[in-house]
């Protein structure tokens, strides 16, 4: 067998193993999208999802600060983070590791600060917050922040009625 011959298997193989591995990885990435938690109910109406923001994000509640900080734990319940940190006016929550094809997602931490504000003469909370991606499985982490945030939102409106 001449030394070209002897590639055309070996090349077959590399070839094949990559169409499956792409087709594996496509069909992984359409199925995550289908894969965010579902919202609570009485949000299902809203599109809840991770995005790709960078940066804090900054909301504005018209609500006392005890609610929104309950409804902002409950939120991070129903998207599968597990508050780590929980004092005063800061909470801190990681998401749970999940397992993907090439990189495992999962792992990303947020951070929030409540502070009370006054508004237009109301007493209304602030609530900033940040997802910080960790070092392992990076490529696969999103930010919450503001899925969190519309969470939130949707508690506190669905609390009003």
């Amino acid at each position: 067998m001449t030394g070209v011959a002897r590639l055309i298997p070996r090349t077959l193989t590399w070839v094949l193993t990559v169409v499956v591995l792409i087709s594996t990885a496509s069909a992984q990435k359409k199925g995550n999208e289908g894969d965010q938690p579902a919202p609570l109910p009485g949000c299902e109406g809203k599109e809840i999802k991770s995005g790709k923001e960078k940066g804090k994000q900054e909301r504005v509640f018209h609500a006392p600060q005890v609610k929104v900080k309950e409804a902002l734990l409950s939120a991070l319940a129903a998207l599968e983070f597990e508050a780590k940190k929980n004092e005063g006016n800061d909470i801190e929550a990681n998401k749970k590791r999940h397992v993907g094809v090439f990189v495992g997602s999962g792992g990303e931490k947020v951070v929030f600060h409540l502070e009370e504000v006054d508004l237009e003469g109301q007493k209304a909370t602030k609530v900033t917050g940040e997802t910080k991606k960790g070092f392992v499985g990076r490529a696969g982490q999103k930010s919450w922040t503001n899925a969190i945030l519309d969470q939130t939102n949707c508690i506190l409106e669905k609390a009003k009625t």
